[in-house]
């Protein structure tokens, strides 16, 4: 009886980790645009456009975001949305987002310019969605270039 127990929790335990396979990238998440909406000594605002893709067949109703965004490996603004929204299947849609960063993040990147010189200007856009589907946010991360010169 023990081995017939011992067997059943086996394969319970196997088809539950069978459903712990990483899913393809459900959404893809890039900057459209970033304008400078105020500036202080301590921090910097800026208003976002964020296009986020669908890349699935299925339809998510969005509850909000959260997101930080790296400018060449260093640590530039943070941002939360929780503007609700429905995403069609294999869509996309442009949300608008308010960004803050500090004077900090701003000093690393004016010095961080000074060591580029001729190489392209890296950026990463990474976060989480939240859908009313789910308790965890489907994570998300872009990296990106721009060339300055």
């Amino acid at each position: 009886m023990l081995k017939i127990i011992i067997s059943f929790i086996a394969v319970v335990m196997l088809y539950g980790c069978a459903g712990l396979e990483t899913k393809p990238e459900q959404f893809k998440v890039n900057i459209s645009s970033m304008q400078i909406l105020e500036s202080s000594l301590m921090e910097q605002r800026y208003q976002v456009s964020l296009r986020i893709m669908n890349r699935t067949k299925e339809t998510f109703n969005i509850d909000g975001m959260s997101f930080d965004i790296e400018l060449n490996g260093k640590d530039f603004a943070s941002g939360v949305s929780n503007e609700q929204f429905r995403l069609e299947a294999l869509s996309e849609t442009v949300v608008s987002v308010i960004v803050t960063s500090t004077i900090f993040g701003l000093i690393r990147q004016v010095n961080g310019l000074k060591q580029l010189k001729s190489k392209p200007f890296e950026y990463e856009l990474s976060g989480s969605v939240y859908t009313s589907s789910g308790l965890f946010g489907i994570p998300f991360k872009e990296k990106g270039e721009v060339n300055l010169k």
